[in-house]
């Protein structure tokens, strides 16, 4: 189960701007530079998500809190970021989240997995940044993270649940409605930590990459759809030591669905190569810092090849690694996040072209803006 370290030591009064604290100037690595903006949510934070909440087309920031709620700060139109609207995530030891229109208003909406009620709150979003509970469903025992896509091509999103003390996964399948019924479960064994959802064979249905996280395990297993909701075993690939979190992207010049798994104990990224065809070919193995939890997959740079960012719950950096287009990505780079970042994502948040990265952990929300080729 994942664990967060620390306290925020700043809380901001809920009417303020969230303020910037770092002022140490733009920090620079080689071809990158970012400038660190924290902002401060008042309470350790679990994952934080990028989408639009409010329908004006910018990019807002969500976290789970560790006060088992939902807080999530609106871009303003003065470029920065209003202090959070918080709403109950309606479970205990709330933890992951997926993000998804489950009920098809065009509003954005939360699914939230709660580790310690061992089930999954579903809050539509009102469009203004805040939720409304509209259910709550039985997952397996300790699920810790989950994600969105529509496994059964009936256009409504489904949700796949990994479940870290029963080891195993569950589907839930949408109603369209802002409602899920119960699906298959699948056992995996272990201790599964996270899970993406990509087409891994080509053909038009999502498949399910998982890692599990026990230190006996060390492996990602790749599940194909079938189509209606069900999936099969394809793949168990080993990987380093505790794989914590998993992301994907197309890495070499096929095209094809890729894999990079942040392993927290061997303290090292593994990257995948998809064959195409659902299975998955070891690549190299990069160091990632002291306790690399969180992993993002984006283009930094802007030299058009996808880059990989990995944040470190220990060391409280973040490392990026710049890819060739071959697989292989150069040496890395790190910038200092204070705290102990484990959740992370990425994503153009001040509209300049360029895709900056927010963390999430004990300190808050920590955005690294990308001021990478700036004047």
């Amino acid at each position: 189960m994942k664990q967060t370290h620390g306290f925020l030591k700043h809380a901001v009064p809920p009417a303020c701007l969230l303020a910037l604290l770092n002022f140490a100037g733009p920090m620079m690595a080689g071809d990158l530079s970012f400038q660190p903006i924290t902002l401060q949510a008042g309470t350790p934070l679990r994952s934080v998500h990028l989408a639009d909440f409010n329908g004006d087309g910018k990019l807002d920031i969500a976290a789970v809190t560790a006060a088992d709620s939902v807080a999530v700060m609106l871009h303003t139109a003065g470029g920065g970021y209003a202090a959070p609207a918080i709403t109950p995530a309606g479970g205990f030891g709330s933890w992951g989240m997926a993000v998804g229109d489950f009920n098809h208003d065009g509003r954005m909406d939360v699914a939230i997995a709660n580790n310690l009620s061992d089930s999954v709150s579903i809050l539509l979003g009102n469009g203004d940044g805040t939720f409304r509970m509209a259910g709550s469903y039985a997952a397996g025992l300790s699920p810790t993270a989950l994600v969105a896509a529509d496994f059964n091509h009936d256009g409504h999103p489904d949700l796949a649940v990994v479940n870290g003390a029963s080891g195993n996964v569950t589907i839930l399948l949408g109603t369209g409605d802002g409602g899920f019924r119960p699906g298959e479960s699948v056992f995996l064994g272990g201790s599964p930590t996270d899970v993406v959802a990509a087409d891994f064979n080509g053909d038009g249905i999502p498949d399910l990459a998982i890692t599990n996280g026990s230190m006996f395990e060390r492996v990602v297993v790749i599940m194909l759809g079938n189509g209606d909701g069900t999936f099969r075993l394809k793949q168990s690939v080993t990987v380093g030591s505790e794989p914590f979190s998993v992301a994907v992207g197309a890495f070499h010049p096929d095209g094809m669905a890729d894999l990079a798994v942040a392993n927290l104990a061997s303290n090292d990224v593994s990257v995948l190569a998809g064959q195409g065809d659902g299975t998955f070919q070891p690549g190299a193995t990069y160091a990632a810092g002291n306790g690399p939890a969180g992993i993002a997959v984006a283009d930094f740079d802007g030299d058009g090849q996808l880059d990989l960012a990995i944040c470190n719950d220990v060391s409280g950096a973040v490392l990026v690694y710049l890819g060739r287009g071959d697989g292989t990505f150069k040496r890395a780079t790190s910038f200092a996040t204070g705290g102990y970042p484990e959740s992370m994502a990425a994503g153009d948040l001040f509209r300049k072209g360029r895709t900056d990265i927010v963390t999430a952990g004990s300190t808050g929300i920590v955005v690294l803006r990308n001021t990478t080729g700036a004047r």
